[in-house]
């Protein structure tokens, strides 16, 4: 565990994220652990200040911000430690915190929370990978991410579909095909991902069945992310532009998008 977590690729992987590693920071406009909402309570009134917070127009809007975030700063990095570093990482709920910093304190001046972590956990792959990856998977949706997710879609009210996608949004340019990648390591990545989107069972993510599946495409007979969305995410209700994925412009106004 903790030769891996000493390692260049992890350091990398946490300043790509924006994730702190330890306590959020004391004097943060907002702190709540992960853990938290998971409670029906604490996650309505969380979502609520997050709304106004961020000037949404409802709490559907909020809810779909944050499972983008979350997707981004949470689930983002725990896959490529899966599928590129063979590692599986753990950010245990309670001891993962999303934090908004005073805006003048971060750069960017962003709203949107970031990830403090304190106590990770990490194993190397041992034994079967297929066995391996189910687990990480399981762990990762299933008793972790998914019920989360439920919270959101029922406090907004929200339609799973678009969290899922919020989520795939995320996940999926992780394993777009790179010509500079070695053969192998091609055939791993997008082994993973089959594996994600097509092969594994609604059991790994605690639904009925595989929720990722639709958002993916197959060419020449490799299965992809999708290049544009099937749900809209609510975006431009609150900034005034539309994402270039959404699926509620024409691709000749998306040309224009920045």
């Amino acid at each position: 565990m903790t030769n891996y977590l000493s390692t260049d690729l992890w350091k990398e992987t946490v300043k790509d994220h924006s994730i702190l590693l330890g306590e959020p920071p004391e004097h943060s406009v907002r702190t709540i652990a992960l853990s938290e909402l998971h409670e029906e309570a604490a996650c309505r009134e969380y979502i609520s200040w997050f709304q106004e917070y961020i000037d949404a127009p409802d709490m559907k809007v909020a809810a779909s911000m944050l499972a983008k975030r979350i997707g981004y700063l949470w689930t983002a990095p725990l896959m490529t430690a899966m599928t590129f570093h063979h590692q599986h990482v753990s950010f245990q709920l309670e001891n993962s915190f999303l934090y908004h910093p005073k805006l003048e304190e971060h750069e960017g001046g962003t709203r949107f929370p970031f990830l403090a972590v304190n106590g990770i956990g990490a194993e190397a792959l041992t034994g079967d990978r297929n066995v391996w990856r189910e687990k990480v998977v399981e762990e990762m949706f299933a008793v972790q991410l998914t019920p989360l997710l439920k919270m959101l879609a029922g406090i907004a009210p929200l339609s799973m579909s678009i969290l899922w996608e919020n989520i795939m949004v995320r996940i999926g340019p992780l394993y777009t095909p790179d010509a500079d990648e070695a053969e192998q390591d091609s055939e791993h990545i997008q082994a993973d991902f089959s594996y994600l989107t097509q092969v594994a069972s609604g059991q790994v993510f605690g639904v009925r069945k595989n929720p990722l599946t639709r958002f993916t495409d197959c060419k020449d007979n490799v299965h992809v992310a999708k290049s544009e969305r099937i749900t809209c995410c609510f975006y431009y209700q609150m900034s005034g532009e539309y994402c270039r994925k959404c699926p509620k412009i024409d691709n000749e106004n998306k040309s224009q998008l920045k």
